[in-house]
């Protein structure tokens, strides 16, 4: 009779569970009790299914999840807080974290408070900050998205990646868009940003306070700005492409109160002001190429003592203005000028011009005394505003390139024009004097 009751009871608990599976659902570990549960240095394996946060982890782990892997926050503060050095997250979705601006905790998808983490394949949304290192050195953000709430409200999300007070980080392979900032670097130094694209927020990539940083082959397309180096000395900026950083005093790079940063092998397309230079000293412009920018280079007077050469100047509508006076950089270096797209001669063929190359402009002054100017850059108005005056003969001088270079494409036929100018003018002079005679 017993035996016969138990069995009624476990059909009865079966049917049970058919009838209502969430009931299965309910009876399983929460994410917490999970990590907690997990051994130091132990590895946590997720299925691929929603888990309900928030959670800190406090010791040594890694969590592996797979396809379908959600770890989904209440909406108030931090997702999942990492407390401890040596954690590793591995392919996921974090989303669902605080939005409180007036909180001083400032609320995150995922926030590393410990060294030596390692966050990669890690998809980020719904959430203020996307991934937060606090005092965390030596981590890794390998291969993650993080996607923001609307373009339109920029001021009211944070930013994709905050780095604050972590040194001798490595952040690669990201892909960030629709957040206030990018990428933000704080009072870090010796971080590494390599080969991530940005798009769709206020600046790319903003650094305060941060030197001896390095960025190379990064993406930054269709922000406000491009990247903003603000009080940073001692940057490397090296192949990196600003384009299409469109609107009202939009640039691609900024450089501001910083020294000691170069700007290597760069590209500047499409943007209002390729480059932007104000209150900054003493850094090297080489091997960019400034095309199809509205402004190419504008050098406000504050800003001086920068070496610009092997630089490419091409179809911008104006390539450099100097903006509050007279500007003192020097357009060469070790005999070495700039690639500029206007006539150029060079008879002897050595590959520099033969006479130094004026970059003039009238906008320096225009847009000095009204700042609404910027909004009418791309106007027909200012082209023939600025071809007037060089009639006119009042334009001013930008910047003098004492060794301008010539590329292979300009060389030659500038060398036969030359040619075919002094045969022309030897033949006249021949018949001239056969004539007298």
């Amino acid at each position: 009779m017993k035996k016969l009751l138990m069995n009624i009871s476990l059909l009865l608990s079966a049917a049970a569970l058919l009838a209502n599976p969430q009931s299965a659902l309910a009876e399983e570990k929460s994410l917490q009790e999970l990590v907690d549960k997990t051994p130091p240095e132990g590895t946590l394996e997720l299925e691929g299914r929603v888990y309900e946060g928030n959670v800190t982890i406090d010791k040594p782990m890694t969590i592996v999840g797979k396809e379908g892997t959600h770890i989904r926050g209440d909406g108030t503060g931090t997702v999942i807080e990492i407390d401890s050095p040596h954690v590793t997250l591995d392919t996921m979705h974090v989303s669902g974290s605080g939005m409180d601006q007036s909180s001083d905790e400032e609320y995150s998808g995922i926030r590393v408070m410990g060294e030596n983490a390692v966050i990669k394949n890690v998809k980020v949304t719904d959430v203020f900050h996307g991934v937060y290192l606090s005092r965390a050195d030596n981590s890794t953000i390998d291969n993650v998205t993080i996607i923001g709430q609307s373009s339109d409200s920029l001021a009211k999300q944070g930013n994709g990646i905050q780095i604050v007070r972590s040194n001798n980080n490595v952040i690669q392979n990201t892909y960030i868009e629709k957040t206030r900032d990018g990428i933000y670097v704080e009072y870090s130094n010796n971080n590494m940003i390599t080969n991530n694209k940005v798009t769709e927020t206020r600046y790319g990539l903003h650094y305060m306070y941060a030197d001896y940083n390095e960025f190379h082959d990064n993406e930054f397309v269709g922000n406000i700005g491009g990247a903003a180096i603000m009080q940073s000395d001692s940057l490397l900026l090296e192949n990196n492409s600003f384009s299409f950083n469109q609107g009202s005093r939009s640039f691609g790079l900024i450089i501001q109160t910083s020294r000691e940063v170069h700007v290597l092998n760069n590209k500047f397309y499409q943007n209002q002001r390729g480059l932007y230079l104000e209150q900054s000293t003493s850094n090297t412009i080489e091997g960019n190429e400034f095309f199809h920018n509205q402004i190419g280079v504008e050098l406000w007077t504050s800003s001086t003592a920068h070496t610009f050469f092997n630089n490419v100047f091409r179809k911008n509508n104006t390539h450099v203005v100097t903006i509050g006076g007279e500007s003192f950089n020097d357009w060469f270096k070790n005999g070495v000028g700039n690639y500029w797209d206007d006539p150029i001669l060079d008879l002897d063929q050595d590959g520099i011009g033969d006479a130094p190359f004026e970059a003039t402009s009238t906008l320096g002054n225009l847009l000095e005394e009204n700042e609404l100017a910027y909004l009418f850059l791309t106007s027909p108005a200012i082209q023939l505003y600025e071809k007037a005056n060089a009639l006119l003969g009042n334009q001013r001088i930008m910047a003098v390139d004492e060794y301008p270079l010539m590329n292979e494409r300009e060389t030659q036929p500038m060398l036969w024009t030359a040619l075919l100018l002094i045969g022309m003018a030897t033949g006249l002079y021949f018949v001239w004097k056969r004539r007298k005679a």
